[in-house]
């Protein structure tokens, strides 16, 4: 229980709990019970040893109903000897390691500093056998990964900042938006994650559908005409009609023109606010910096998912989240399109399974349809992570849908130091209570005994024993199966993921 101050509580511990006799009736008479829990004591007054297997018995969670920390048996669909292909693994369970079933989604949700990347991102990169997406603010991520991962496979890395001070690929959201069908994608992805990070009335919806009309037919015009997303946010910001008419009549792109002129025929008024919506869409893409990383596409989703172990890294600072989040959500979402098509053309799971990490998802790259990803992922050979620094993230991020986002994650790992009182309760309800028979005896006026039992229950876990779990330990709720205690494996105390980690000895 090393890592977990009060969970476990042991049953004598009770606060509260008279000097008496503890019983379970199993199938026995409470007589015979309280004889052979005085037999195991050896003293006769109604207390046993903990090693007896009467106490066994009532602690371990088997003679009593309600929540109990799972057992060895209880883990056994999870229990690997190591790294299996396809296989995420999670952390050590006692001396077992244990590992999502496969391509099952995993949330990780634990402030800073709980060792969520050392001990979980990192460790999972390192031995991932496959492609990866992996999304990040801390450069220690790509730092830590990047040369074993170079050294198994393609890596591009998206960094349109320059925070890791790497070569940054190049990537356009043109590069999907060749057809008809791909620029309303792209358009309705960035229009999406503007969406949930505006925040506002829900009427606001009716406006960003709106720009993502108008923004299909300009994405098509620049993908198929040769221009740039310059150009695109250019159209917007002066309205401009004649090009892109000219350039989707060269297209021979009827459907998207008819879309456009719905946009260009609309009231002055309705027309001007489409319009202001659009560039709050595009205002990332309005920097000179963003601009030129945007201007030719150099990352292949098709070649990262050509059955190879390719990496691609999308990092940016802290302070750059909000103005990049579609541009990054954008990129996500070009990837995870090209899985799912290629699922569907060769009607089969991703093999090897694709590894997509968000780690700070709220920020990074929310993805507007999280809660149908992490459902549907498994399905289409995607291991799915995503890391969280509490529960109201997530209720900022995705409000009513927020239980479902979580719910549809069948692994969840709720780490150290967490002080948000919702997240506690909600992990503290997940957990479960448990139950136990309580043993009351009061003495009469006569000087007589009587000796009444009771059921009472308690948080298995409660709110103030998992703020207080240490840092690399945590707690694993996983599917249908009891919860457990995890340890982590932070790269640089495992010899094996640290040669990895550090091939350099000079490093």
């Amino acid at each position: 229980m090393t890592g977990f101050p009060s969970i476990g509580w042991p049953l004598t511990s009770l606060p509260g709990l008279p000097v008496g006799i503890i019983v379970v009736a199993v199938g026995v008479s409470i007589g015979i019970v309280i004889s052979l829990a005085r037999a195991a004591a050896g003293t006769g007054r109604g207390r046993f040893r903990r090693r007896g297997w009467l106490a066994d018995l009532i602690h371990d969670g088997r003679a009593r109903s309600g929540a109990a920390w799972a057992k060895s048996r209880d883990l056994r669909p999870l229990v690997v000897s190591g790294p299996v292909p396809g296989r995420l693994v999670l952390g050590r369970s006692g001396r077992r390691w244990v590992a999502a079933e496969l391509a099952q989604s995993v949330i990780v949700v634990g402030p800073t500093q709980s060792h969520k990347t050392t001990g979980f991102a990192v460790p999972a990169l390192l031995e991932w056998e496959g492609p990866v997406v992996a999304t990040s603010v801390k450069t220690d991520l790509v730092r830590d990964t990047l040369a074993w991962r170079e050294g198994r496979g393609q890596v591009w890395l998206y960094d349109p900042t320059g925070s890791t001070g790497l070569p940054s690929a190049r990537w356009s959201p043109l590069a999907a938006s060749r057809t008809w069908e791909g620029a309303r994608r792209t358009a309705a992805g960035l229009c999406g994650t503007a969406r949930s990070h505006a925040g506002g009335p829900a009427e606001a919806d009716f406006w960003f559908a709106l720009a993502a009309k108008l923004l299909a037919p300009l994405l098509l015009a620049a993908a198929c005409g040769g221009r740039s997303m310059a150009d695109v946010v250019r159209w917007v910001d002066e309205q401009e009609v004649d090009e892109v008419v000219t350039l989707l009549e060269m297209a021979g792109a009827a459907q998207a023109l008819q879309a456009a002129r719905a946009t260009w025929m609309r009231e002055e008024r309705q027309r001007s606010s489409v319009y202001t919506t659009a560039e709050a869409v595009l205002e990332a893409f309005a920097d000179p910096t963003v601009a030129a990383s945007a201007a030719w596409s150099e990352i292949d989703p098709g070649r990262l998912l050509d059955g190879g172990t390719h990496t691609l890294f999308a990092c940016a600072p802290a302070h750059e989240q909000r103005r990049l989040q579609p541009v990054f959500a954008a990129l996500v979402d070009q990837v995870l399109a090209s899985a799912y098509d290629l699922v569907t053309r060769s009607g089969r799971p991703l093999s090897p399974p694709l590894l997509v990490v968000l780690d700070e998802a709220a920020n990074i790259a929310p993805l507007a349809d999280l809660d149908t990803l992490a459902a549907t992922a498994a399905g289409h050979g995607i291991q799915l992570v995503t890391v969280w620094q509490d529960m109201a993230q997530i209720t900022a991020r995705y409000g009513e849908r927020a239980a479902t986002v979580v719910n549809n994650h069948r692994a969840k790992v709720v780490l150290s130091g967490i002080s948000d009182p919702g997240t506690l309760e909600h992990v503290s309800r997940l957990v479960g209570e448990e139950e136990f028979s309580q043993a009351s005896t009061t003495n009469d006026r006569q000087g007589g005994r009587s000796t009444t039992q009771s059921q009472s229950s308690r948080r298995l876990a409660p709110a103030d024993a998992l703020r207080r779990i240490q840092p690399g330990h945590g707690v694993l709720v996983y599917g249908h199966l009891p919860p457990c205690r995890l340890r982590l494996r932070p790269w640089y105390a495992d010899a094996r993921l640290s040669a990895r980690a550090r091939p350099d000895p000079a490093r």
